[in-house]
Formats: structure tokens, sequence, C-alpha cells
């Protein structure tokens, strides 16, 4: 990692269809369970040196999104870089745009405008998802983005 490390020396970048093996080849070396696709919105972070620290997703579903694979390579954890991509990545959210982090995680995603919800009302879609994550033995909570006014 570089010594003077600072969220000033980052750039955000949303991938094209084409470039979308370059998120893919950062989840495997860093060994997440993301997966990105085409025509879905998939943003990088680079470091001062031009390599992809962080990445995220944007799964479009129906009638709704899902904010998913989201990783940090293990020397930037702490450091600010996830905060920094997710509000990069704020700009192509709406009121239908929820996220299934880790419940240790909530904490974070609420200082980022998730708030924690029921299953009523929501989208099939996002159900059948959390469900099948949660048959996993993942430990995750469902949250929907709330637009502000």
């Amino acid at each position: 990692m570089e010594p003077d490390f600072s969220t000033d020396t980052l750039t955000a970048q949303w991938l094209s269809d084409a470039e979308m093996p370059l998120a893919n080849k950062f989840y495997r070396t860093h060994n997440f369970r993301g997966k990105a696709r085409r025509h879905d919105p998939c943003m990088v972070i680079r470091d001062g040196k031009n390599q992809i620290i962080a990445c995220g997703s944007l799964r479009k579903l129906t009638d709704s999104q899902l904010l998913a694979g989201v990783g940090v390579a293990e020397a930037y954890r702490g450091r600010g870089v996830a905060r920094f991509l997710l509000a990069r990545m704020a700009e192509a959210y709406d009121d239908s745009t929820f996220t299934f982090p880790y419940r240790h995680l909530v904490p974070f995603y609420e200082s980022l405008g998730y708030e924690e919800v029921g299953e009523a009302g929501l989208p099939s879609a996002i159900i059948d998802r959390f469900h099948t994550y949660q048959k996993q033995g993942r430990d995750i909570v469902l949250m929907h983005f709330q637009v502000l006014p």
C-alpha cells in the first residue's frame, strides 16, 4: 500500500461492458464471491498507481436493483475506501435500491442511507434472492436505500 495513502489519491470509474473482466479479475484475485455482469452498472476504485482496489455493482432486477459485490482489497480495508466507493455509486441509487450486507456491517450501511426493512410489500425478485442467500448460511440483513426528499 502507498505509505502516503489518502482517499484524495483515489479515482472512481464506472466500467463499460467491455471492461467487466477487470472487475471479475479483481474479485478472483481477492477471493470475493462477486461477479460483474455485462449490462449491470459496475464501479471500481483505483489507487494512485491505477490499480483496482475496490469494486461494487448494481444488479438490475425486475422492479428493483441490488447493490452487490462490494469488495475492498485487504490492504485498503479500514481506510475509507468502501465509503468512498459507495458514496460515488450513490449517484445511481434510487428508491428501488436494496442491499444484503452481513449483519456486522449494518451500522456502516445505515450511515450511508440504508435502512433495515421487513419483507412485506417488497419486490419478489429481492425477497427470493434474499432467501436464497440466507439458505446458504449467510448472516445477512435486508436493507433499502432511503432517498432523501
